[in-house]
């Protein structure tokens, strides 16, 4: 008969403490692994207003090596950009870079941003940048993390041969025209014609339209300053691009995932600032050399298109736009 084996009981604690070590080792592992999130952005990203958007997410990517990535899907060709938001909110998309007038079907109150004299460190400070993340949790499921564009107003451009001097010189004109303009053009009789950006390029040359309402920056990107023969200051309202997140996604990573998204906002939005004057003096530089003179219509011009829009926000949620003027107002 063999006689039994005793195993040393030192050994069964050395055994016993390499198994618990090799399962802090693994939970340690599985708790650093890195995470990748799906973003995508309203325009193709290397255009005028998705360059900002993979600026922040380069930094995320190159900060958060080992612990999160942003993955851009694509631009409006992967996931359209009046979807973004809907893919948002389903969590088909972790990021959307968007401007409030593609999710203004299910938060109309993020247009209010656009008619702000504040930076975006103001409007944290006010409290409106808490209020209208609070909103986009309860309607889109998503969070604002950061946002840019502020300081980049929006303008009219004239593409026809004629005299313009004063605001009245446009009356009866056709000009392309986005959602944000319906108000202005209304009050000041000028037809708005619903043009998709590519096409606007032909509608200019035909003389469809006279010209067009859009911001400062990217006329280039679609050759229209070839066609452009006045732009007419002073610009009124700010791009807002937003970039929001997937609430629940944001609140399922961990400590150090959140702090790597959460330093790249801090990061963003102050380099912001000095990309913001680069390219705003790029761009005047370049509209001067293709030609286009500026036209000043006075402070007044900039006051109505403001005190217009704010009007017509009021109509479609009138206590929330109260509430928002006060904090996007200085």
């Amino acid at each position: 008969m063999l006689a039994s084996r005793r195993i040393p009981l030192q050994s069964l604690r050395l055994t016993a403490a390499a198994a618990v070590g090799a399962l802090l080792v693994s939970g340690l592992a599985a708790a650093a692994q890195e995470i990748t999130l799906k973003a995508a952005v309203f325009v193709p990203p290397s255009t005028t207003y998705g360059v900002p958007f993979k600026r922040f997410v380069d930094h995320v990517n190159e900060t958060g090596k080992g612990t999160l990535q942003i993955r851009i899907v694509g631009g409006p060709e992967a996931v359209p950009a009046d979807g973004q938001a809907q893919a948002l909110k389903t969590g088909v998309l972790d990021i959307a870079s968007i401007p409030p007038a593609y999710y203004k079907s299910l938060m109309v109150e993020g247009d209010a941003q656009i008619l702000s004299d504040m930076s975006v460190a103001e409007q944290r400070k006010s409290g409106a940048y808490d209020f209208l993340s609070k909103l986009a949790t309860e309607r889109i499921g998503a969070l604002y993390l950061t946002t840019y564009g502020v300081g980049v107003p929006f303008h009219l451009y004239v593409t026809k041969d004629m005299p313009v001097a004063k605001i009245d010189d446009l009356r009866g004109q056709r000009f392309r025209g986005q959602p944000n303009y319906n108000a202005l053009f209304k009050h000041y009789g000028i037809t708005s014609a619903n043009i998709a950006a590519p096409e606007v390029y032909t509608a200019l040359e035909r003389g469809t339209v006279q010209g067009y309402g859009w911001p400062l920056w990217g006329i280039d990107d679609f050759g229209w300053q070839k066609l452009t023969k006045v732009r007419v200051d002073p610009g009124f309202y700010n791009v807002i691009v937003n970039i929001l997140m997937n609430k629940g996604k944001y609140d399922s990573l961990s400590a150090a995932q959140r702090k790597v998204l959460d330093d790249a906002v801090v990061w963003f939005e102050k380099a912001n600032e000095q990309y913001t004057a680069d390219k705003t003096k790029e761009t005047l530089d370049m509209q001067a050399k293709a030609g286009i003179k500026s036209v000043n219509f006075g402070p007044e011009f900039k006051k109505v298109a403001v005190d217009v829009y704010w009007d017509d926000l009021k109509k479609l949620s009138p206590a929330n736009i109260d509430k928002l003027k006060g904090m996007l107002t200085k």
